[in-house]
């Protein structure tokens, strides 16, 4: 009996680890509809370099750090990010940060 309640707790905490780990992988990729609406402070549809470096940050990111991410994600280079950019370029420095560690 004692071996039974054993095996069911054995399983029950590789069942429990297996699904924390599960709900971290699905949490890696931001919601960029909900980051782009907190960036685009006058919600005129785009982001601007100000609006950008203004948002707050759970981290303290220095301004000349900023600008280069803005830069990286203006595909189009008119000072403005759109929703589609965001997405893009955050996809393209995931991508690139792999490509280094792997």
């Amino acid at each position: 009996m004692k071996s039974i309640h054993l095996k069911l707790s054995i399983v029950s905490i590789i069942f429990l680890a297996c699904s924390f780990s599960m709900s971290a992988q699905e949490r890696k990729e931001p919601d960029f509809d909900k980051m782009f609406k907190r960036l685009d402070a006058n919600k005129d549809g785009s982001i601007s370099l100000e609006e950008f470096k203004s948002a707050k940050r759970k981290k303290e990111v220095p301004a000349e750090r900023l600008e280069k991410n803005f830069a990286h994600l203006d595909a189009d280079e008119n000072g403005m990010v759109t929703r589609e950019e965001l997405e893009e370029g955050w996809k393209k420095a995931k991508n690139k940060k792999k490509k280094k560690q792997g």
